[in-house]
């Protein structure tokens, strides 16, 4: 499952590279930005790789924005997708945390099921 969403990730985040900029600098900020806030919110900071990819978007999004202070529009673009695609895969993983854990709960319980008779 990890390793689909990451591969998912970068292929988004490819794609992004190679298409055609058409949505403004600013309005990319303002999109990682509640991404960010997003994987915030979902509890990326208590999942080490969300956590890893959340402290990325951040930094890319702080770079960013010193470009587009300095006018290097092209550059807080690209800067902006890569932190788009990191904020996206911190709450993906953010989300996927819980139901792993409660996946494997329910695998634990059915294996001591399987193991022995239920005890009333």
């Amino acid at each position: 499952m990890r390793k689909a969403i990451v591969g998912a990730a970068l292929l988004l985040g490819l794609a992004g590279c190679v298409s055609v900029q058409r949505v403004a600098p600013t309005q990319q900020l303002v999109d990682s930005e509640v991404t960010i806030r997003q994987a915030e919110e979902a509890g990326a900071e208590a999942v080490p790789q969300a956590a890893q990819h959340l402290r990325w978007a951040r930094e890319q999004a702080r770079e960013a924005r010193k470009l587009l202070e300095r006018n290097k529009r092209e550059q807080a673009a690209l800067l902006l997708q890569r932190a788009e695609a990191d904020a996206a895969l911190a709450l993906a993983l953010a989300r996927e945390a819980p139901a792993r854990a409660e996946a494997d709960q329910a695998r634990q319980q059915v294996q001591q099921l399987q193991q022995g008779p239920v005890q009333q």
